[in-house]
């Protein structure tokens, strides 16, 4: 088949081989058969939140792309409110968790592994 469609509704929540694997994540990329990259919807709950990581062990690279509700990135320890259509990306070296507010938050979580030219110092 040259292509897959899926909806995120099709695809049961739960947890994944990403570090901050949640009950929340829905493992989009393995229900389209990408290996190039892990994509996740993440839909939490009001007040939830994903669990603090880097990827210091792995060399990868997060973007997160806001699509419903408000919440916070927390990078380092410092938190950032986020709202959709925001578009966030964390490398490798920085610890980073998102929380919901009280409506929670649903967004996409691309990560993949960082070229080791762009890998960056942790600045």
């Amino acid at each position: 088949m040259p292509h897959v469609i899926v909806t995120a509704e099709s695809i049961q929540p739960g947890h994944g081989p990403h570090p901050a694997t949640s009950p929340y994540d829905r493992r989009i990329s393995e229900a389209l058969n990408v290996t190039a990259f892990e994509i996740y919807q993440v839909d939490l709950p009001a007040d939830a939140e994903t669990v603090p990581h880097d990827h210091l062990d792995d060399h990868t690279d997060d973007v997160y792309a806001i699509l419903a509700g408000t919440g916070w990135i927390v990078i380092d320890g410092t938190a950032e409110p986020v709202a959709p259509g925001h578009y966030i990306s964390v490398d490798m070296h920085h610890r980073r968790h998102l929380r919901a507010g009280p409506r929670g938050l649903t967004f996409i979580a691309v990560c993949a592994e960082a070229k080791p030219e762009l890998a960056g110092g942790g600045d």
